[in-house]
């Protein structure tokens, strides 16, 4: 028995070693450290706090033919290892397959925020969906995914996913153009459906365009959606709570649905002074209004100053402010630094 067990130990080692010799490996990581000041208004002090970030990670880039190529990622939330992405990409000469958990079709980023582990004004303005699984075609500027969709509503209590059922995934496509050298513009749409109790269908969609220009150092950026029941699409943060999550209300006794319409977007600007220092201030705006006209806003501001000491040793000052901008809802003035090694 233990020579059988011995065995079959040396042929996964020579298995794993074989497919290591086949295949590229480019192994990287970064290091990402926060420490930050926050003044809020609700809790009336402010508190600092410093920690790992939850998207520091570690993973690699695999090449195994000019054809096929995947990708991993590990990231630390909750000080956990998690996977943030895991796929295999085929081109196939026309376009390209690509299968597993990566970002979605309708993610055109655009502000380096870095205040709440790199936030980027997700949720603030920029509708951001988060990395799915997902089986997704490209064909140069155009692409196309379906994707695990997700299913929750608010109950108005909480987040909730109860009573659904899901005939079709989530769809999303995109298309990007370069207007110029230093100019590009995208549009990007998606949609989501699923049946509560069987008889009230929740539809969520939400359509978007981003525009960037870059010259001479300068860079400045726009993103503007519109969307329905949008929190089942993207990220959005209007209050701070549960309620203003994006996600439909569904009265649990009657069975009547409120759908909210979502609005926003962002704007980012800045300028490299050399290949130590930099400037960027970014603004994001995002709304939520209910059927029944309930209304919830925030405002997000943000100016930060990247200081590169070293290829791939950057520390990022940042003061911001986020504005919920309803009666006993909170105001948050932030501001610290983001410290990262990048290897």
């Amino acid at each position: 028995m233990k020579k059988q067990i011995v065995g079959l130990l040396s042929a996964m080692v020579l298995l794993c070693a074989g497919t290591a010799i086949a295949s590229d490996w480019n192994f990287y990581g970064s290091a990402r450290v926060s420490t930050f000041w926050e003044d809020s208004d609700l809790k009336d002090q402010v508190d600092f706090s410093e920690g790992l970030q939850e998207n520091a990670r570690i993973g690699a880039k695999v090449k195994v033919s000019d054809e096929l190529t995947g990708r991993f990622e590990y990231g630390a939330k909750n000080d956990n290892a998690n996977i943030r992405l895991l796929y295999g990409a085929w081109n196939f000469g026309a376009g390209t397959l690509t299968v597993g958990q990566d970002y979605t079709p309708i993610y055109l980023p655009l502000s380096n925020q870095v205040w709440n582990d790199d936030k980027g004004l997700h949720g603030y303005g920029d509708p951001y969906p988060g990395r799915r699984a997902q089986v997704k075609l490209q064909f140069d500027g155009f692409q196309i995914a379906a994707i695990k969709p997700n299913t929750k509503y608010y109950d108005g209590t909480d987040l909730v996913d109860k009573k659904i059922q899901v005939v079709i995934p989530r769809i999303e496509v995109s298309y990007g153009i370069n207007i110029s050298n230093n100019a590009t513009f995208d549009i990007a749409g998606g949609y989501t459906t699923f049946e509560y109790n069987d008889d009230e269908d929740i539809d969520s969609y939400i359509i978007q365009a981003r525009g960037t220009w870059e010259a001479a150092g300068f860079k400045l950026g726009l993103v503007a959606f519109y969307g329905q029941n949008a929190g089942n699409l993207i990220e959005c943060h209007t209050t701070g709570n549960a309620d203003g999550e994006g996600y439909a209300k569904i009265d649990t006794l009657t069975g009547q649905v409120d759908d909210v319409d979502n609005y926003g977007g962002e704007i980012v600007a800045g300028y490299t002074f050399n290949d130590m220092f930099g400037v960027e201030a970014g603004f994001g705006y995002m709304q939520g209004e209910y059927d029944d006209a309930d209304e919830d806003e925030v405002y997000a501001y943000y100016l930060q100053a990247p200081i590169t000491l070293a290829p791939g040793v950057t520390i990022t000052p940042e003061v911001g402010y986020i504005d919920y901008n309803e009666s006993g809802q909170d105001e948050i003035t932030y501001f610290g630094a983001k410290w990262q090694i990048n290897f």
